[in-house]
């Protein structure tokens, strides 16, 4: 080789050191993180902004191996997409929307968007590289996205609120709503629990995504306390924040990979309900998912409120409308009792008048039996003005078990044939403040309905007891019997008046009515538990505290 060629081949060294010059003064002007990558994987040139980007110097990336700024659970399908590259080259702009990550030196991913473009040197290919960090444009995209999910949840959850459906219905749609968004809609499932508001005890409402059977297993009546399953707990934990004043839990659960969320449903500081989910593809929680769960938890409060106030308004409206019935059908009752009062105690005086004149004659049982039907009518006239006027109590203090005891004496005959044992058990034996007329009224209505259902036999049990009931204190007489009991369909009826079970001569439907009305006006209620050939059992509740008429 002469001195010319030598000659030749310096200026082409010389050549190709500025080109590699002028090339790596273009690459720092870029505005993005560039790498220049051989076939083989290699880094062999990268700009400043890629120092910058990744946390590597120069020396650091020039020669290394590509794959060392990609995050390692995507290595491997990373390789094949850049020998793919390599083999079929052709420019990549950015904004394709590939969801692709980087690794930097310090361990953190970030989310990126990257260009391409193939550059051909005689046989050889080299890839370009332009590296952008979208993680700052991805998070705004996502709270936009974020919003408008909240604002189509809410919105919906809302107008199905309106809808004339059943809660659980409702609860089932909303839930169905909440596995809809796009993120965590695969193999994910939930249950819409709320709040028993006489146990305080969480009761399932909704499910979606278990099967049947295994939706059966899940506890039906459970405290935020208690599993929902063998290693998840649901203790929600109250912080005192206005904005945020609660801790939604997030746990992953051992061996099938799930993440599973409690969301409590809450209004102040009234727990209400919660929402359990469990999926496979959401990570823990982000700041963004923590504002949607809490979005449709509050939103999911107002509808569980608004269905129990609509519940207890329809209630009040069915307690107005029977009220203002009641009222009408007492003037009415009144009315009729006291027109038919009169002739009728006519009738009764010459029917006694016959009986007596007729004491021997053959024709005495026509007199009797018109006599025994008027008794029987004027019972009922009695009962008919007891149920439509108001009258003052009289209160006095008593010990209630002792006027139990001289009740059941009066019974002593009807308590032999068939045989009835009375069981006695005092655990109550001090005063209560009582109209003792009255109250031995609802108790020897009580004890008579009792034995008229004993036909056979039985037994009939009574106790005194005191009981807390939503913060006041009761004085309770319990009158059990083991008699025919009365139909679940039935049962929610027999305090409405002229309702009986009882054959036409037994009563016309009055006796439980003024029971009721009775109790009420001590400040109390009764209550009745029955089933079918087992028996019933009335509960009276006396205040305990209660003013006597001359101190009101």
């Amino acid at each position: 080789m002469d001195d010319r060629e030598i000659g030749k081949i310096l200026d082409q060294e010389i050549e190709i050191e500025k080109l590699k010059d002028v090339y790596q003064r273009l690459l720092e002007a870029a505005p993005d993180a560039m790498i220049i990558v051989a076939k083989n994987g290699k880094i062999l040139l990268a700009n400043v902004q890629a120092e910058k980007l990744f946390g590597y110097s120069r020396a650091e990336l020039v020669g290394k191996d590509l794959h060392m700024l990609i995050p390692e659970r995507v290595r491997k399908e990373h390789r094949g997409n850049v020998n793919f590259f390599f083999s079929n080259p052709q420019t990549r702009p950015m904004g394709t929307g590939l969801k692709l990550f980087a690794l930097k030196k310090d361990g953190s991913e970030f989310r990126a968007d990257i260009s391409l473009a193939p550059l051909q040197i005689d046989s050889d290919i080299i890839v370009t590289a332009a590296i952008r960090d979208i993680t700052s444009r991805m998070k705004a995209e996502e709270q936009i996205r974020l919003d408008y999910e909240i604002q189509r949840v809410t919105s919906a959850i809302l107008k199905i609120a309106l809808e004339p459906a059943s809660l659980d219905e409702q609860l089932g749609r909303i839930l169905e709503l909440i596995l809809s968004i796009p993120e965590p809609a695969a193999q994910t499932k939930g249950l819409v629990y709320t709040v028993d508001e006489t146990s305080g005890k969480l009761v399932l409402r909704s499910h979606r995504g278990f099967p049947q059977a295994e939706a059966a297993k899940e506890d039906q009546s459970i405290t935020p306390e208690i599993p929902l399953s063998p290693d998840v707990s649901c203790d929600f934990t109250r912080t005192g924040s206005p904005d945020a004043p609660y801790e939604i839990m997030c746990k992953r659960i051992s061996g099938n990979h799930f993440i599973h969320y409690c969301i409590p449903v809450c209004e102040d500081d009234k727990t209400l309900g919660m929402i359990s989910i469990f999926s496979r593809k959401w990570p823990m929680p982000e700041p963004y998912e923590e504002l949607f769960f809490r979005a449709v938890a509050h939103t999911l409060a107002i509808v569980v409120k608004h269905v129990r106030l609509e519940a207890e308004r329809q209630s009040l409206l069915e307690q107005l409308s029977k009220s203002e019935r009641l009222a009408e059908l007492g003037r009415i009752s009144a009315s009729v009792a006291h027109e038919i009062r009169n002739p009728l105690t006519v009738v009764g005086g010459f029917a006694r008048l016959l009986q007596k004149r007729m004491a021997d004659h053959s024709e005495r049982e026509y007199a009797d039996f018109i006599v025994s039907e008027v008794g029987r009518l004027e019972i009922i006239l009695k009962d008919i003005l007891s149920f439509s006027k108001t009258t003052a109590l009289r209160l006095t203090d008593r010990k209630i078990h002792e006027d139990m005891d001289d009740i059941i004496k009066i019974y002593e005959d009807r308590l032999q044939e068939p045989p009835i044992a009375v069981e006695r058990k005092y655990d109550y034996t001090g005063e209560v403040s009582i109209d003792v007329g009255r109250a031995r009224e609802v108790i020897m209505n009580v004890i008579s309905n009792a034995l008229d259902s004993m036909s056979r036999g039985g037994t009939l049990s009574i106790a005194t007891g005191l009981e807390n009931v939503k913060g006041e204190s009761y004085v309770t007489v319990r009158l059990s019997d083991t008699g025919e009991g009365i139909p679940a369909d039935k049962l929610d009826k027999i305090f409405e008046p002229f309702y009986t079970t009882k054959l036409a001569k037994k009563g016309i439907g009055l006796g439980l009515s003024i029971s009721k009305k009775i109790m009420e006006d001590h400040g109390g209620f009764m209550t009745v538990e029955s089933a079918p050939q087992k028996g019933s059992t009335f509960t009276l509740y006396f205040p305990k505290k209660q003013k006597t008429a001359e101190n009101k």
